[in-house]
This record gives structure tokens, C-alpha cells and sequence, in this order.
């Protein structure tokens, strides 16, 4: 009995170690909620802009809230990203790392000209 447990055990120790080993599959996912009076207000219909700051990138999207003040974006990679929510009077930026699995970001807008609102004057 010993001599097939002393054969078999590397066997069974190969197997317990490859099945233990599962790559992550899930999408990189980014769910954006945009408001207004200090987060009291959802912001419906309000234009969201994704992208990445660098040149010669393919993630660029335009996006506009449902009733929840919510958008959503799936991407393939990993992204670091600039957010841009504007509703006229308002408008906030903010910047978000976008990992593996739901990655939440809570963004309120202020007042166009807020010095607070996170937005360079460039953007």
C-alpha cells in the first residue's frame, strides 16, 4: 500500500496545484454615479466623458446618465481614465483606475468656474 501511495502522492500534489490555479476572466468595468447638491440629487441625462489622457488610445466615449444618474463602460484591459460629467450650470472632473471586476466612482457636479470641482481649466 505505501509503494502506490509513495508513486501516486506527486501525481495527486501536480493536480491539486493546477486545479487551484484559475485565471481571473472577468471584464474591467466602470460604473460612474453623477449628482448634484452635494450627492442629494441624481443627475439625469448628464453628459459623461471617458477617456484616456494619452495619445493614440482607442478609449474615448461620450456617455449620457440614465434616470439613476448612472453610466456604465466594460472595457477589455486595464485603464486609467480622466472623467468628465457636465449638465449646464454644472460641471465636475475627476480620474479613475480602472481594475478588474466593478470599479465605482461617485461624482458631484458643481457650479461652471467651482474652483473645487476638480476640472482644469484645460479640459
Amino acid at each position: 500500500m505505501t509503494k502506490y501511495i509513495k508513486h501516486f502522492s506527486p501525481l495527486l500534489l501536480l493536480l491539486v496545484v493546477l486545479n487551484g490555479c484559475e485565471t481571473d476572466e472577468s471584464d474591467f468595468t466602470l460604473e460612474v454615479r453623477v449628482t448634484v447638491d452635494d450627492g442629494q440629487v441624481a443627475a439625469q441625462n448628464a453628459l459623461v466623458h471617458i477617456f484616456a489622457p494619452v495619445p493614440n488610445t482607442t478609449v474615448n466615449y461620450y456617455l449620457y446618465t440614465d434616470e439613476d444618474g448612472m453610466v456604465s463602460l466594460t472595457l477589455k484591459n486595464k485603464a486609467i481614465v480622466d472623467i468628465v460629467a457636465t449638465k449646464n450650470p454644472f460641471r465636475s472632473c475627476t480620474f479613475a483606475e480602472i481594475d478588474r471586476g466593478v470599479n465605482r466612482v461617485d461624482l458631484d457636479m458643481t457650479i461652471y468656474g467651482d474652483p473645487d470641482s476638480g476640472c482644469r481649466d484645460t479640459l
